[in-house]
């Protein structure tokens, strides 16, 4: 198994106005393998990061799961992202009216757990983290780095097979930064999932399996 990035194009804008974000790129990361993506600001990673959630749609080229494409009639993109991927936004995006577990269990539910089972596995995920102690208590009253573990262990819930992080840790101090990285690649490594972060923490790139990097949208270092 394994994410085959094959030739992907992504431009914004029409006429003189149109700018080529992503320029012909190509990777393939196997599974169980912990990868991250880094480049400066505008080079591109969101988009792509984006696009291979199915939030984005590339102009040409093709993203292949398991031998087969990601996105297709047959692969609806709302039902990959909550049975197959694993999104961990740079804003933790909790729901506000929801308790710290239900944050978790909802999804899942959604993924087809019983809420027995949901609880109990929004309850080991959010104590290996550290929020054990958080259990019933609503997003206005943790501070920033609790909520973005929470959306961190959210990303978990639904066992994906491809887990995508765009800055992650940016709220985080340095401690439980390495923590949360540590315990992403070790996910990802168990389960055998495909693991892709972006971060500018060169830190933290000492933990990931290759670090590839974007230059104006091209891939300078893979």
């Amino acid at each position: 198994m394994s994410l085959e990035v094959k030739n992907i194009n992504k431009s914004y804008g029409q006429g003189d106005s149109k700018t080529q974000v992503l320029k012909g790129i190509d990777f393939e990361i196997k599974k169980g393998e912990f990868v991250i993506l880094t480049g400066a600001s505008g080079s591109g990673k969101t988009t792509l990061l984006t696009i291979l959630g199915g939030l984005l749609t590339q102009d040409s080229g093709e993203i292949i799961f398991d031998d087969k494409p990601l996105f297709s009639k047959d692969n609806k993109a709302v039902d990959l992202r909550l049975n197959e991927i694993g999104f961990i936004f740079q804003s933790s995006h909790l729901v506000p009216y929801l308790k710290v577990r239900a944050q978790l269990t909802v999804i899942g539910t959604e993924a087809g757990l019983s809420k027995r089972d949901a609880v109990k596995r929004a309850d080991e995920l959010l104590k290996q983290i550290g929020l054990g102690h958080r259990l019933d208590v609503f997003p206005h009253m943790l501070s920033g780095g609790e909520k973005q573990r929470v959306a961190i262990m959210r990303a978990f819930m639904n066992n994906p097979k491809i887990v995508l992080a765009d800055e992650p840790t940016a709220s985080l101090d340095a401690q439980r930064a390495t923590e949360v990285v540590e315990m992403i690649k070790s996910q990802v490594q168990q389960k055998d999932m495909i693991g892709l972060m972006i971060t500018h923490d060169q830190r933290l790139f000492e933990f990931a399996d290759r670090v590839i990097e974007l230059d104006d949208g091209k891939i300078v270092n893979k």
